[in-house]
């Protein structure tokens, strides 16, 4: 008797329990990836994060970034240098019941040799500020990847005036040509 007693104060605690347990938001979209093939993004990448509030008063959700532990990484992805490269736009929203917000994310990724042909994995995590007996925590899997190699703009142009100044050159040589043959033929008329 004591045994089905205890088994069923164990289920009724369970039970109570159950509803203080449920997440007060939700975030989509859980993975997320931002490739870069010919330039380093600055700023804004467009890629954006939902919140979504579940319950029937407002929350106040922020974020922090993490990199995740060399255990729950992704295959072929490496932990980034430095986090404050990455940030996230507002930095906290209140949300009001059962409403959404967006929370941007944005890059300032050094344009420099070592960070060419990257492939990282970061872990932005979004919480409620409230304390409460459980708090939870929603981490968004962001996969960056970086260019493999950029173009410098200045050996872009130079590579350009010079094929400007080549295709003019030409044209002057060829114009030289055809004067002093008219002049090298009415020299010889005239003889």
């Amino acid at each position: 008797m004591k045994k089905k007693f205890f088994l069923l104060l164990i289920f009724i605690l369970f039970l109570i329990s159950f509803p203080v347990c449920k997440g007060n938001f939700n975030i989509f979209p859980r993975e997320s990836s931002i490739t870069m093939t010919n330039e380093f993004i600055k700023g804004n990448t467009s890629k954006r994060v939902l919140i979504a509030n579940n319950i029937d008063k407002s929350i106040n959700v922020s974020w922090y970034i993490d990199n995740p532990t060399l255990d729950l990484i992704r295959e072929n992805k490496t932990i980034i240098p430095y986090l404050d490269w990455i940030s996230i736009e507002p930095k906290w929203h209140v949300i009001k019941p059962y409403d959404d917000a967006y929370f941007y994310i944005y890059l300032d990724i050094p344009n420099s040799p070592q960070n060419y042909n990257q492939h990282w994995e970061v872990w932005p995590t979004f919480r409620e500020e409230e304390t409460q007996f459980f708090n939870l925590e929603h981490t968004v899997r962001l996969y960056i990847d970086t260019p493999a190699e950029i173009k410098n703009d200045d050996e872009l142009n130079i590579f350009n005036f010079f094929s400007i100044q080549n295709s003019v050159l030409i044209f002057i040589i060829i114009i030289a040509v055809v004067i002093l043959s008219f002049i090298i033929k009415k020299k010889n008329y005239k003889k």
